[in-house]
Parts: structure tokens; C-alpha cells; sequence
């Protein structure tokens, strides 16, 4: 009786750990789809999985959801980051986004991400291709954790964390709407603009347009913010996009690019800049022209590109906007390809020379006969004196006669001379050829 009740209690322990593996491997799914829609959605290219960085990034999700940790990289055993991608077998550098909060959901988790821009840089990185997730749960609270990794042929050495700082998710109590609709939040101590976007799951775009604020506002307690229009209410009209933008610490090309929600190569070109162009703080780079100035001129279109030290395939077809398969097929190149500094490889096909248009050639119409015409008493002398050039015969005094063309002489019968002549020597071959033949039998 007792090894029947141990065996129950192991069947159910079993069902509960697998049900609770599911989950965790569902949720974590859901994240890292959440995160490459949102980079397809920015014109990047997805992350590739990597099972080793998602075993680095359940590892330290476990962790969270077991101690109830909100606001630390270091797992257990004192881990980082880069020593738990290591330790999943990883080779190369790694960063970690990590999120939790009650009822956390993969899109929520991911709105968090994208409403902080330190989180924001690691989703539109360019310096990392791969990526895993993890999800956990202590039943109350959901983790996340998103680990991207960009691989090498060595393990990195002094190696610096460079991951964001944990999001500390203030609490925030959340506005009722009002009879008319609308939410108005006061904004208190230790709250910004992008985790009131992340709780009430709007964008800060919409914040920042129902407020009439720029972009680095920054909102101080006792402030309040329109979450919600009233219903029927008209938004305010779109401001004018602005054409120049201030360069902030730590800031690159991609993702001033991805914040404007401009194509790289368009920045590239309104600057006259390199893509290898290293940005200052404070510098002001264009993001689009105003509605009267006139483009610089367009440059000549780039056929090669000289690869640079650390530069990957994936990065520099990203660069040009083209694809992996795009890139490989126009060097004819495989996947597993080494590329070289200084190796120029091909990202555009040169355009075809245009052969010059020759005018249409006119095909000459044959001459329209002219009517013939019935010779009439005025002209009788006239066509007494062409009458070598036309078929009429005319005499001056006697009446007008029309002169009747000759007729073809028919083909008929000297098609039908023809086929007797042929059938009448056949008969007579053929009468040759039975009487040899009766005298070789006799």
C-alpha cells in the first residue's frame, strides 16, 4: 500500500515539474518572438536563437522567480552574465535585458524594454546577433530575462558587463477613468514618462503627443499626464517632426536611426557621413530635411565594401539592407565563409548601361492601285498618245471602246498534262519491272 501511494506521489510530482517545464519553455518562446517581431518591425534583422543563451538566460530566470529578485544581474553562486553563458557553453560576448512583475506578460515584459532606452539599445543592438530566453515564475510574480550574444572563435578575456541596470518597476497606482473617458495620472515620486507608458500600456509616442511634450521631457511629482483622451475627444494635432537631433552618451547610428524611424543609409546620406562614423555627445546629426530645403546631392550608389576588423557577414548585410542570402549569393559566398580586414565584397549589382533608343523602323506600304478608269470622249487624245504605256485603245473618230486585258493563260491543263505524263511512266516501269521478274522465275 505505501509503495502504491509513493508511486502516486512521484506520478504527480512528475506531471507538475513537466507541466511547469511547458510553461517555462511557452513563455520564454513568447518572449523571444515578442522581441523579434519588434526588431522586424524597426527594419533589423531578428536574432538568431542560441540554446546555449537561453540556458544562460533560464538559469538566472530560476533564480529570480526562487529568491524573488527584481533588480540584479548577479545570480546564484554570485554569476554574471557573461560567467552563466560561458558556463551554458557559449563562446563569445553576451549582455542581459531582465524584467519581472506581477502577472507579467511576454508583451508587457517587452513594452518595459522598450519604453527604457538603456533596455532599448540592447533590442535594436547591431553588435549582436544571437539571442536565447528564459521564463520563471514564483506563481505571484513572472520573470524574464533575454540573453544576446554576438559569438567568437576564443573566449573574450576581461571581459566588462555592459549589461543595462535591472528596471526597478516603482509601484504605481493607476488612474480610473473619468465620466467622460479619460485618464489623467498624477505623476509622483520616482515615476518617469516611460513607466507610466509601460503600466498603462500605451505608447510614449501617444504620452508624449496628448501632453504636448518633446521627447527628453522629463516630468517632476505632481504633474499631470493625459493617459487617455476623453472618448469622442480629437488628439492634437501631429507636431512637426524635427530635422536635427542632439547626440546623448552612448547613443549610435542605429539607433537615433530606429528612434526617428528613418533608414540608416538615409541618415548616412543627409550628414555625408561613413557608416563607421564614431558619434560625440552633443554632436547634431539630421534625421530628415524640413519641408523647403532642398537634398544634397545623391551619391553615387556604393558596388563594394572593404571589411573591416571585427565586421560579420550578418552586419554588413544589415548595413546595406540586404540579407544574409542576399549577400552570400552575391559573392557567391557559403554561410560558413571567413572574411578578411581589407576583403571587398559586393552588396549592390552595378546598373546596366542603357543602350541608346533607336528610332522605329518604318516598313514601307506597298503603292494603293489607282481605280481604272472608263476613257471618256475629253480624253480620248490623251490616251491615244499614252497608249503604249496603258491598255486602252482608242480611235479619234470612232467611238470609245475599252480595251479588255488579256487573259492568264489557265494552269489547268498543264498541271493535268503533267500528272498523266508521270502516272503513264510509272505503268510502264512498273510493267518492266513484272516482266524481268517473270523471266528470272522461268
Amino acid at each position: 500500500m505505501n509503495k502504491k501511494w509513493i508511486l502516486g506521489i512521484l506520478l504527480c510530482l512528475l506531471l507538475v515539474v513537466g507541466e511547469t517545464t511547458a510553461v517555462n519553455a511557452q513563455s520564454a518562446s513568447a518572449i523571444f518572438q515578442e522581441v523579434n517581431q519588434f526588431r522586424s518591425n524597426n527594419g533589423l534583422t531578428p536574432f538568431q536563437y542560441s540554446a546555449a543563451l537561453a540556458a544562460a538566460a533560464q538559469n538566472q530566470a530560476n533564480y529570480m522567480a526562487a529568491y524573488t529578485v527584481f533588480s540584479s544581474h548577479v545570480g546564484a553562486g554570485g554569476s554574471t552574465p557573461q560567467s552563466r553563458a560561458a558556463a551554458a557553453g557559449y563562446i563569445g560576448r553576451v549582455t542581459e535585458n531582465i524584467v519581472g512583475g506581477t502577472g507579467m506578460t511576454a508583451a508587457r515584459g517587452l513594452t518595459w524594454w522598450v519604453s527604457s532606452p538603456v533596455h532599448y539599445n540592447t533590442l535594436i543592438t547591431s553588435r549582436y546577433q544571437e539571442a536565447g530566453t528564459g521564463f520563471a515564475t514564483n506563481g505571484t510574480d513572472n520573470f524574464y530575462v533575454l540573453v544576446v550574444g554576438q559569438p567568437s572563435d576564443a573566449p573574450p578575456q576581461n571581459v566588462v558587463d555592459d549589461s543595462p541596470e535591472p528596471l526597478y518597476i516603482t509601484p504605481i497606482t493607476l488612474a480610473q477613468p473619468a465620466e467622460d473617458g479619460s485618464i489623467v495620472h498624477v505623476v509622483q515620486e520616482g515615476q518617469a514618462l516611460w513607466s507610466l507608458a509601460a503600466h498603462y500600456e500605451v505608447t510614449l509616442s501617444d504620452l508624449l503627443l496628448f501632453n504636448s511634450l518633446p521627447p527628453n521631457a522629463i516630468v517632476q511629482p505632481g504633474d499631470r499626464i493625459t493617459i487617455r483622451l476623453a472618448d469622442g475627444a480629437a488628439p492634437p494635432p501631429t507636431p512637426t517632426p524635427p530635422t536635427m537631433h542632439t547626440v546623448l552618451e552612448g547613443q549610435s547610428l542605429w539607433s537615433i536611426a530606429v528612434q526617428y524611424n528613418v533608414k540608416l543609409g538615409d541618415i548616412l546620406w543627409l550628414n555625408n557621413m561613413a557608416e563607421d562614423v564614431v558619434l560625440q555627445p552633443g554632436a547634431l546629426v539630421r534625421v530628415r530635411l524640413a519641408p523647403d530645403e532642398a537634398p544634397p546631392p545623391t551619391p553615387t550608389p556604393i558596388l563594394y565594401h572593404a571589411v573591416r576588423s571585427g565586421q560579420t557577414l550578418w552586419e554588413i548585410a544589415l548595413t546595406y539592407g540586404l540579407s544574409l542570402e542576399q549577400l552570400l549569393a552575391l559573392n557567391s559566398m557559403d554561410q560558413n565563409a571567413l572574411i578578411q580586414p581589407g576583403e571587398l565584397l559586393l552588396v549592390r549589382q552595378a546598373e546596366p548601361t542603357p543602350l541608346p533608343t533607336l528610332p522605329p523602323t518604318e516598313t514601307p506600304l506597298p503603292p494603293t492601285p489607282s481605280p481604272t478608269q472608263t476613257p471618256t470622249t475629253a480624253s480620248t487624245a490623251v490616251s491615244a498618245s499614252l497608249s503604249q504605256a496603258s491598255n486602252f485603245v482608242a480611235t479619234p473618230d470612232a467611238p470609245v471602246a475599252t480595251a479588255v486585258p488579256a487573259a492568264p493563260e489557265e494552269a489547268g491543263p498543264t498541271v493535268v498534262r503533267i500528272v498523266t505524263v508521270v502516272l503513264v511512266a510509272l505503268l510502264v516501269v512498273g510493267a518492266v519491272a513484272v516482266a524481268i521478274l517473270r523471266s528470272e522465275l522461268l
